[in-house]
């Protein structure tokens, strides 16, 4: 779990506390001590953390009942604690809603058992004398109706679950059918999207499907010969030409190339050539090839990764993909000698310009930075954004802190400079932590750690700044 989750899951606890205490001085909290509410949610906290679950699960995340059970005792003892019974046990459907997250369906059973057992005990315990601000028998009445809530609640929501669970099983099942149709349809195709050809001994073409006028435009006869060659890409020449020695030297053997052909309208298209070199087969001698126009598909694929490692946003890398650019980097520079620096970035302002103008406005402001730092840095360097308003630089090959020093200072002012004093609307500047790492010292997660240590003593000091890191900010890196 991240520091930042951990700083909230204790904040959430002292938040509750302090609603506790002012519940407290206006008498509408029960008897109990003060100290077992401090118990009662440091338990709970501890009970969150995923190594606790993983433990209570076996390390496989089975022991449902367990898991569910001992959330679900802390958080009955603590609202019987307070005073007012059941009333407060609406709560445990946000155990449930965390339970069915990380379990799916099958978490509503245990926690509908589980809730209607502990209220039952909890209405025991006030039939014995505990404390509770609901008179009876009134207070069974209510422990009674909200158990029933609770119970039914769970069993929609864990019904709607299931279902959802059903669909996507199904969805996978369908597209691996389909996948699968798809792949024999192919393996049975022979024309129709498929344009068939068979080269000779001599490497000359001497058939080619009548296809080919649909798919490439261009008539199949001119085609023939060397015809087909001449429409090749010219950057292609070398993969074609070391395509065509390994089909030459591994016959009967299936190979595989994406090549660009030109269309007759001009443009250039992808095209997978699957060729078989069949020329000592007596029924056949020739090299047997299927090649299909696939640029659509290959467009797409390139469109998909962009997708997957850029943020839609800004346009440079998301959070998954700049960690993993920082890791191959690191490695290289392990391999290769050359430091490596990096730049995190903290907006300063932005939560206002969201708050007085919006958030269109806020993404403005930050495909104002993620141009900016693109202007500021060397080609070589790699940007992202990690964040809502993070982002860092990946600067390979640096000389020293200095160059990192110089690079802040231009990103500094050029965000200055892209909102001129008389715009309207609310500026936003950054704080600039700087880290450096040395070939083989440090993995991803410590020079961002350091980063961001320095980012924050920047930002401590003032907006517009930046900092270097120095192991005196050692305790902030983690």
């Amino acid at each position: 779990m991240s520091p930042l989750r951990h700083l909230r899951n204790a904040a959430e606890q002292v938040v509750v506390l302090l609603v506790l205490a002012v519940l407290r001085l206006f008498d509408l909290v029960g008897p109990t001590p003060f100290w077992v509410f401090v118990a009662l949610l440091g338990a709970g906290a501890v009970l969150q953390q995923p190594g606790v679950q993983d433990r209570l699960g076996g390390g496989t995340g089975e022991r449902l009942w367990l898991r569910v059970g001992s959330r679900i005792a802390i958080n009955t003892t603590l609202i019987y604690a307070i005073g007012w019974g059941a009333m407060l046990a609406v709560a445990h459907l946000n155990v449930l809603s965390r339970f069915v997250r990380q379990d799916g369906s099958r978490a509503w059973r245990p926690l509908a058992v589980c809730s209607a057992v502990s209220l039952l005990i909890g209405q025991v315990a006030i039939g014995c004398g505990l404390f509770s601000y609901l008179p009876l028998p009134e207070g069974h009445g209510v422990a009674l109706l909200i158990g029933l809530g609770v119970v039914s609640t769970s069993a929609v929501l864990g019904e709607a679950v299931r279902r959802r669970e059903e669909a996507e099983a199904a969805l996978r099942a369908s597209e691996g059918a389909l996948r699968a149709s798809e792949e024999r349809f192919a393996a049975l195709l022979y024309d129709g999207a498929d344009i068939i050809t068979l080269t000779d001994a001599d490497g000359q073409v001497v058939y080619v499907s009548p296809t080919a006028a649909r798919i490439t435009g261009h008539d199949p006869a001119s085609l023939l010969g060397d015809g087909l060659w001449t429409h090749l890409h010219p950057d292609d020449y070398a993969a074609a030409a070391e395509f065509n020695a390994r089909i030459r030297a591994e016959p009967d053997v299936v190979h595989a190339r994406e090549l660009r052909i030109r269309h007759a309208d001009g443009s250039w298209r992808w095209h997978e050539f699957v060729t078989r070199n069949l020329l000592t087969h007596p029924g056949v001698r020739a090299i047997v090839g299927h090649h299909r126009d696939i640029h659509d598909r290959r467009t797409a694929q390139e469109q998909i990764l962009y997708a997957a490692t850029h943020d839609e946003l800004t346009g440079v890398l998301n959070n998954s993909a700049v960690k993993l650019m920082i890791e191959q980097t690191l490695a290289g520079a392990a391999e290769g000698g050359y430091p490596v620096g990096l730049l995190f970035l903290d907006l300063d302002g932005f939560k206002q310009v969201n708050d007085d103008h919006g958030h269109a406005a806020g993404d403005e402001k930050l495909q104002l930075v993620s141009r900016v730092l693109e202007s500021t840095g060397r080609e070589r360097d790699v940007i992202g954004r990690i964040g809502g308003d993070e982002f860092v630089v990946l600067c390979n090959g640096v000389a020293g802190p200095e160059q990192l020093e110089a690079q802040a200072r231009l990103i500094l002012a050029g965000i200055a400079d892209a909102q001129p004093p008389g715009e309207s609307g609310a500026r936003v500047g950054c704080s600039i932590g700087i880290a450096l790492a040395d070939p083989g010292t440090l993995d991803a997660k410590a020079l961002l750690r350091r980063a961001d240590a320095a980012m924050y003593v920047s930002k401590r000091r003032g907006p517009n700044g930046y900092e270097v890191f120095a192991d005196s900010m050692i305790a902030n890196a983690g």
